[in-house]
């Protein structure tokens, strides 16, 4: 079970890391290139409509920050898991620290970018993101944990069915 676990660990660092520069690529991009990326989206969703999709640019672009820090939690979060003697407690706040600290430094890193602003909103916006990811993860890690319970119980008393 260790191998396993150390296995997926590696797996899920890798994904972190990966995720890490996708979120740094994206905070990198001038404020023109940002910005005709959530227009594309929002164009798709208004079927060609530019009033419509130039109503839809700012909540895509939010929706798209809680989207990318809700991933990144559900990756990080992973990663506690694989250390089973971390208590449930100490992996969320390891985890909510960690995107929190990341989505500052991310905003940070946009005030040297031209046409782009570091936003403490964004920080917010991404926190959020964040939360909805850990509660995903709890939802899934208690999820696994019932079930895992139940088959253990039937193991144990194992129901005996009469024809």
């Amino acid at each position: 079970m260790d191998k396993i676990r150390r296995i997926i660990r590696k797996i899920l660092i890798v994904l972190l890391v990966i995720w890490m520069i996708a979120v740094f690529c994206l905070s990198n991009q001038q404020g023109e290139d940002s910005g005709n990326l959530s227009r594309i989206v929002a164009n798709f969703f208004a079927h060609g409509d530019t009033v419509k999709a130039e109503s839809l640019e700012p909540l895509i672009r939010k929706v798209a920050h809680m989207t990318e820090y809700a991933v990144g939690a559900m990756i990080f979060y992973g990663i506690t898991i694989t250390y089973p003697e971390m208590s449930r407690k100490k992996r969320l706040i390891l985890t909510f620290a960690y995107i929190v600290l990341y989505a500052a430094s991310d905003e940070f890193h946009q005030l040297f970018i031209d046409e782009r602003n570091g936003s403490v909103v964004d920080v917010f916006i991404d926190t959020f993101g964040a939360a909805l990811g850990i509660i995903g993860m709890l939802i899934i890690e208690v999820t696994i944990i019932m079930m895992d319970n139940k088959i253990k119980e039937d193991l144990k008393n194992p129901k005996i069915e009469n024809k």
